[in-house]
């Protein structure tokens, strides 16, 4: 059948057209499998001109998906919460449609029944942190309850299976919100976390030394500073970058940090458009906080950014909404972590056209400060850190009045903070660094020499 219809609005006249226009608009996408809506959409131009028509109402779906193409079930995902048993179905779909999980060479045995009653060497870390895991939901509040024995178990068969990884802090809460999802399924749980690790690219993220993370870490500092200047200029007076707040939030793409309605609602447009997503997420956040950021003592200000999103209250779609408007492309991403590897550093620079509201950017190569010695005291070679760890470089500075702008370890907070390993708070050593801050302040004051004070033409000093 081949109707014309106006907007893809049936009028009665146009007999099984009308059929067709209510069913898909009471839902019926939402029900079919992905594999399911292409078929209809590959049979029935109808369909396909519905599906067209919707468009209009998530326009960011044609930079996440593959192709540009337009699923039903996908637009359904990115524009509402389908609750728990259709989000369960699109997961799966999106997660483990069309790939198959291959098994290690010379590893048959590498069924979920079977990993989980392994023994690990990491089976020690991980129930200790298996009883810290998301404790405020009730799947997860009994201790050995059926929540915490699942994950240990899933996180063991993990730890085996990708060996070159193990177990990681931050995989507990991935895998937990997964269960959450599917909580009656350890198997579905299990190949979802696998396809999300290897699908999406985030096992890199997990690896010895973290070299992806590094790059995602710089690449974030530069996406902030470029759309949010007014929080960049504050974290630089704080003397921190993201290295201090967001790796948790990357880690575990915000399942430590926010509630789980809201992450399942993240990861709902994730899973569609990948990792730009999770980037649009952290800048609305802080964009929330820019103007208190701005306005507290440096020591406040370092608890604050540890722990302003766990405190606070996020409505999903408000939430979702504000990402949205931080117009952050994968393109984008591609230009920065290609000139992670410059010789130079990189800025990035975002224009927004006030009349056809359409935002434009670039990245530049700025002259890079030379990086900060690393002593090597052992036998072996010294491991080479990611250049967004380097305390220099990229790292935060005061650009005010503490010195010229090359004097990039100036004012970094990172080297007097301190980390309770068994409840995971990181605090400061508030009096050394008030010190140091007061006596490189002193320094760039020698430096500039006297103040002289020069009368304007209105005679005003």
């Amino acid at each position: 059948m081949d109707v014309s219809p106006s907007a893809g609005n049936p009028t009665e006249d146009e007999g099984p057209d009308m059929e067709w226009f209510t069913l898909f608009r009471v839902g019926l996408p939402t029900h079919l499998s992905l594999a399911e809506a292409r078929r209809c959409r590959t049979v029935c131009s109808f369909w396909r001109r519905l599906s067209l028509a919707g468009r209009d109402a998530c326009d960011e779906l044609r930079d996440g998906l593959p192709g540009g193409l337009s699923q039903p079930i996908m637009e359904a995902l990115w524009a509402e919460d389908l609750g728990e048993a259709h989000r369960g179905q699109a997961w799966k779909e999106l997660l483990l449609g069309g790939i198959t999980l291959q098994q290690r060479a010379g590893t048959p045995q590498d069924d979920y029944a079977k990993l989980c009653d392994q023994t690990s060497s990491f089976d020690s870390a991980i129930r200790r942190d298996v009883h810290r895991t998301l404790p405020q939901e009730e799947l997860f509040r009994e201790r050995q309850g059926k929540g915490q024995l699942a994950l240990f178990r899933l996180l063991r068969a993990l730890a085996i299976r990708l060996e070159d990884v193990g177990y990681c802090q931050s995989l507990n809460f991935i895998v937990a919100t997964l269960i959450g999802v599917f909580p009656d399924d350890e198997a579905v749980v299990f190949n979802c976390s696998l396809a999300l690790l290897l699908r999406h690219s985030l096992v890199d993220l997990y690896r010895p030394n973290f070299p992806k993370l590094g790059v995602i870490i710089w690449q974030f500092d530069r996406i902030v500073e470029g759309f949010l200047p007014k929080v960049h200029n504050a974290l630089a007076i704080h003397g921190v970058n993201s290295e201090y707040y967001a790796i948790q939030w990357f880690l575990s793409l915000y399942a430590s940090d926010l509630p789980q309605k809201v992450v399942r609602r993240i990861w709902d447009r994730f899973l569609v458009a990948g990792w730009r997503i999770i980037v649009q997420v952290g800048l609305a956040l802080l964009y929330d906080i820019q103007d208190e950021l701005a306005h507290i003592d440096t020591c406040v200000a370092l608890s604050f950014l540890k722990k302003f999103a766990q405190t606070r209250t996020y409505e999903p779609e408000q939430l979702l909404r504000t990402a949205s408007s931080f117009k952050v492309s994968h393109r984008l991403l591609s230009a920065l972590e290609a000139a992670y590897n410059w010789e130079e550093d990189a800025q990035l620079t975002v224009v927004k056209d006030l009349n056809t509201k359409q935002v434009h950017w670039a990245v530049q190569a700025i002259p890079r400060a030379p990086p900060t010695p690393v002593p090597n005291t052992g036998e072996e070679p010294a491991v080479p850190i990611p250049r967004a760890f380097c305390r220099g470089g990229s790292g935060a500075a005061f650009q005010g009045d503490i010195g010229p702008a090359e004097e990039r370890n100036e004012g970094n907070v990172l080297p007097f903070l301190v980390r309770n390993l068994d409840t995971g708070e990181t605090g400061i050593l508030k009096k050394a660094f008030v010190q140091y801050k007061n006596e490189i302040h002193r320094q760039a004051q020698a430096r500039a020499g006297p103040v002289v004070r020069k009368s304007s033409e209105s005679g005003y000093f």
